[in-house]
């Protein structure tokens, strides 16, 4: 009997396993779409997908999904007000493959299944800044949980938490507080180690944008002391 239990919650689990849909197919194209915002092709589908948990409360609309093992075309916004889930939470979803603002998402959802509770994020995917000022190249990570290595803040772009910043390949454009956590904006010239975050769609721009304050990480001073004069210098690598 207990063999015979343990076949048919195999059997459920495949048939569940079966009807997914991965978040890769959903999101990879290459058309542009009549509005240059690469639609996703399985646009206006119903689906069911799984992912983990990457980013909550999205301008207090919605949070993000990654397949576990991160990279291009591997995460993507889901637009839903009623859940709310946790970073880390593992969920199965079931609704409406639609285009918010050009950015595609997951809506009206007819299904919500948390199968596990804190599971660690997937590694941030690590990209140039060139690649988010590219719609090509953007595309592919459009709702994805990546880093920025080395950059600095080229450009202060507005009051509203933008900025740009650029490592050497090209500028691209950085978000703060669309997630809830209020960051003050750096000043010209600050160099980080890292930045990590999710990358957006709207209004025909790619944007980078932080979780939390832990995300930005400013590159910090190297003191060396001269023997010959005693002083200490403050240098920057």
């Amino acid at each position: 009997m207990k063999k015979n239990l343990l076949l048919m919650v195999g059997f459920i689990f495949f048939c569940v396993m079966a009807g997914a849909t991965s978040i890769y197919n959903i999101q990879y194209t290459n058309s542009r779409g009549a509005d240059n915002s690469y639609p996703s092709p399985y646009l206006g589908k119903q689906v069911t997908v799984e992912g983990i948990v990457t980013a909550v409360n999205f301008n207090g609309e919605g949070y993000f999904l990654s397949e576990p093992v991160s990279g291009a075309w591997r995460g993507i916004y889901v637009l839903d007000t009623e859940h709310k889930p946790k970073r880390g939470n593992y969920l199965q979803i079931s609704g409406e493959v639609a285009e918010y603002f050009g950015m595609t998402c997951i809506r009206n959802l007819n299904s919500y299944r948390v199968l596990d509770q804190h599971r660690s994020l997937p590694t941030p995917v690590i990209i140039s800044t060139n690649q988010l000022t590219n719609p090509l190249d953007a595309e592919a990570y459009e709702g994805v949980y990546v880093r920025l290595v080395n950059v600095s803040v080229s450009s202060i772009k507005s009051k509203n938490g933008k900025f740009m910043v650029n490592d050497g390949s090209g500028p691209c454009s950085v978000s703060l507080g669309n997630f809830g956590t209020k960051t003050n904006l750096p000043a010209l010239g600050t160099q980080f180690l890292q930045i990590s975050g999710i990358v957006t769609f709207s209004y025909g721009e790619y944007t980078l944008n932080p979780v939390s304050s832990e995300d930005l990480q400013i590159q910090q001073p190297v003191y060396i002391q001269t023997r010959s004069w005693g002083s200490i210098k403050s240098l920057y690598k």
